[in-house]
């Protein structure tokens, strides 16, 4: 799928097809409520998403404030989420912030 090209700072959340997505960028306070609508208007209707953080060059906690929000909006209509390939910093971050239990992870 081509991409179009990125500034510095952006993050991109790509459709894979069958409910999966992939973040591609710089997931931080530059690109959040940006990539959270993209998400939350991408996500609604599917029974499940799968979402790809392997190409996340850059995060913050702006970044996991979306994933935690993309995680209450799922649950609240009834779609399944997890993310895959969490960078070390989000990991981090959601276990200083005691939030790490709440975020689904596969993989």
């Amino acid at each position: 799928m081509a991409q179009a090209p990125r500034a510095a700072g952006d993050c991109l959340l790509e459709k894979l097809g069958d409910g999966r997505y992939a973040l591609v960028g710089e997931l931080g306070l530059r690109s959040a409520a940006t990539v959270l609508a993209a998400g939350l208007s991408a996500f609604a209707g599917e029974a499940r998403v799968e979402v790809d953080l392997s190409r996340v060059e850059r995060t913050d906690s702006a970044g996991l404030a979306v994933l935690i929000e993309w995680t209450r909006a799922a649950r609240h209509a009834g779609t399944g989420i997890a993310f895959r390939a969490l960078p070390a910093r989000l990991s981090a971050l959601a276990r200083i912030g005691g939030v790490d239990q709440i975020l689904p992870v596969a993989g």
